[in-house]
């Protein structure tokens, strides 16, 4: 971060600076006070289960030189501390971001959003431009309304594309997103049926993920999966000309034909603007072909050649817990733990066929947030593990209860059909049948912690 004085944090956030010189600067923000260091600005944020007022204290005393709160809060130091008065401290981050983001006129900023893939996307994207650009990328899980912010605040100056996922759970958090990161570029990468439980219907997952096209500015350009509807309409939302559609079907403006998934990798040709190549991404599955035609269009749009388009593609660094595939003991394991909703889970099981030299284990947990499709959901999500013919299934937890049952009703060998409480049993069943050359998908909604599993398994 590059240094901001009290006074411009003071003012960005429409606060009141009750104690402290206006003049000193402030190198870094933080909102946990575990983390603090030395100088930093202690924002005190509340949450479902926190309240950040209680640590203001600690993180004076670790060396943090203010603090950004909504009450008054005293303070013993030898020190003397700033402290800046706001109605919303989570507002006041968000309003400093925005402020900050907009000190770089010359920044470029991708926002993506989606039921499923903007991680991979957002890897992917992040690997090619630094082909040829200096980027920022969100890190990890930070894509909401704290996490974006702070990864705004990150920026260092030298940065000419920041790549930002936007991640959501209910209507105008992406509109807030949005306008907190005014990015010039967006991304769509499918719309399908997550975030239920608050957003009952798809089509309001739709409006609730096209909000992000909405605030788009004219000059912006919008990047779009036409081979999903909810997507493909998504262009009467957008203000401005420069659309480019990506998908299979031959109406997008950028395709992929000839596709050739095997259990290593996936290869392809690339149709766009009169030209034509072949691409090979390191990561199976034909989901992840979505994910790259779209980082090709944008890649094109800012100059970036074919072969280090080719180049970025084959060298990206994948988040963790994300489709990440590991080979332990002759065993291959496919991570893809960190969430889980219908889409996902068969694009999981997909991969999981693909890369299966012997037997194949499915090992899936509960998909949650799906409101009332919720049980649905979940035995038709059996029912495709059973039509993919997967050697065994392991289900963990309540609902994963009802993946079992959709698989035994289609069909499914009850006997190769386990259905377990946590992820500990999972673990030990598949210590005592695992053999050489076996392939493991381990998947489930976040809160599942299903990479238990995998470490697990890994340690025997």
């Amino acid at each position: 971060m590059q240094p901001l004085t009290v006074e411009e944090i003071k003012n960005a956030v429409s606060g009141e600076l009750i104690t402290g010189n206006p003049r000193i600067k402030v190198e870094n923000i933080c909102t946990d006070s575990r983390k603090i260091a030395k100088g930093d600005l202690f924002i005190a944020l509340i949450g479902e289960k926190f309240d950040g007022h209680h640590f203001a204290r600690e993180a004076v005393e670790k060396g943090a030189d203010g603090l950004i709160i909504d009450r008054k809060v005293e303070i013993d130091s030898d020190r003397e501390i700033f402290k800046i008065l706001v109605n919303n401290t989570t507002k006041a981050l968000q309003d400093l971001a925005n402020y900050y983001r907009n000190q770089f006129e010359e920044l470029k900023v991708i926002g993506i959003t989606g039921s499923s893939g903007k991680t991979t996307t957002k890897d992917m994207l992040a690997g090619v431009l630094k082909e040829k650009y200096s980027i920022l990328k969100t890190e990890e899980n930070l894509n909401n309304q704290i996490g974006v912010p702070l990864t705004l605040l990150s920026l260092q100056g030298k940065e000419e594309f920041a790549v930002i996922e936007m991640g959501m759970s209910a209507s105008g958090e992406i509109r807030t997103l949005a306008r907190i990161a005014e990015p010039q570029i967006g991304v769509i990468t499918n719309v399908g049926p997550a975030h239920l439980q608050d957003l009952k219907t798809i089509q309001n997952v739709a409006g609730a993920k096209g909000e992000l096209i909405a605030e788009l500015p004219e000059d912006s350009l919008a990047v779009l999966n036409y081979d999903n509807e909810y997507v493909r309409e998504m262009k009467e939302k957008f203000k401005g000309n420069n659309l480019i559609y990506f998908g299979f079907n031959k109406k997008a403006d950028i395709r992929a034909v000839n596709v050739n998934d095997n259990e290593q990798n996936v290869c392809f040709t690339v149709q766009y603007q009169n030209q034509k190549k072949d691409i090979k991404l390191n990561i199976p599955g034909k989901h992840n072909v979505y994910n790259a035609l779209s980082v090709i269009a944008i890649a094109r749009e800012f100059n970036i050649g074919w072969e280090d388009i080719q180049k970025g593609l084959l060298n990206f660094d994948l988040t963790t817990l994300r489709m990440e595939i590991i080979e332990n003991n002759d065993i291959v394991i496919i991570n893809d733990a960190y969430n889980a909703n219908p889409l996902s889970m068969k694009a999981g099981i997909d991969v999981l066929c693909k890369i299966a030299k012997s037997r194949s284990f499915a090992v899936l947990g509960d998909m949650l947030e799906l409101g009332d499709i919720e049980k649905e959901a979940h035995r038709k999500v059996g029912h495709y593990v059973a039509d993919k013919n997967i050697d065994f299934l392991i289900t963990v937890g309540k609902l994963g209860q009802l993946i079992a049952k959709g698989a035994k009703k289609k069909g499914m060998n009850a006997e190769k059909v386990i259905g377990v409480k946590n992820n500990k049993m999972a673990a030990e069943i598949l210590t005592n049948h695992l053999k050489k050359n076996d392939s493991v998908l381990v998947k489930g909604s976040r809160s599942m912690g299903m990479e238990e599993i995998v470490e697990l398994i890994i340690k025997k």
